[in-house]
């Protein structure tokens, strides 16, 4: 049997009333979509690929509003996110590029404000970020499963440990700009 084949920019399906419900086609950047549409043409579903091999799909409202997506990177994380009734993202849960498990929650403002993660040794982790997306407070385990907490200053720089050390034994340690002790209490 052979296969014919049927070739354009953009296919259009449509209900019995004449609605596109249906769209696949390829964006202004050349990525190329499908997307899937309510009785009033507005879009639910979109799936689609963008210009740097990252992949992604959305799913909206009947207002339009995007309230949930599923995205995989080109550098190789994967995201799922839920947004309110205003399309603002709430709540991330995904794998960070080095395969580490993340999960954000928004409470105010514009930015997810509460990272949980998994440290680089595997350990979980609570991150508190500033407004500029900086953490400023880690709580987690030390790599040996030990709980420490750390306060970082606006650059990022650990400045004080609270925890317990590895025999054991509590610790509470002051750093200086250059990472320095300068005062430990143990």
């Amino acid at each position: 049997m052979k296969k014919r084949v049927v070739r354009a920019e953009e296919f259009e399906i449509l209900d019995a009333a004449g609605h596109v419900r249906s769209r696949i086609g390829i964006s202004n950047d050349d990525s190329p979509f499908i997307s899937l549409l309510d009785p009033d043409g507005q879009v639910r579903a979109r799936f689609g690929l963008s210009a740097d091999g990252s992949a992604g799909l959305a799913i909206g409202d009947e207002h339009g509003k995007v309230r949930a997506t599923l995205g995989l990177s080109r550098d190789g994380s994967a995201s799922l996110a839920f947004g309110d009734r205003n399309g603002k993202i709430r709540a991330k849960f995904g794998l960070a590029s080095d395969a580490s498990p993340t999960l954000g929650a928004h409470i105010e403002g514009e930015e997810v404000s509460h990272r949980y993660t998994l440290a680089d040794q595997g350990s979980p982790t609570l991150g508190l970020y500033d407004r500029a997306g900086r953490v400023r407070i880690r709580l987690g385990l030390a790599a040996e499963g030990y709980p420490i907490l750390r306060l970082l200053d606006a650059e990022g720089e650990l400045r004080a440990l609270v925890g317990l050390a590895d025999d054991g034994t509590p610790l509470i340690q002051f750093m200086d700009e250059h990472k320095q002790p300068t005062w430990t209490m143990r």
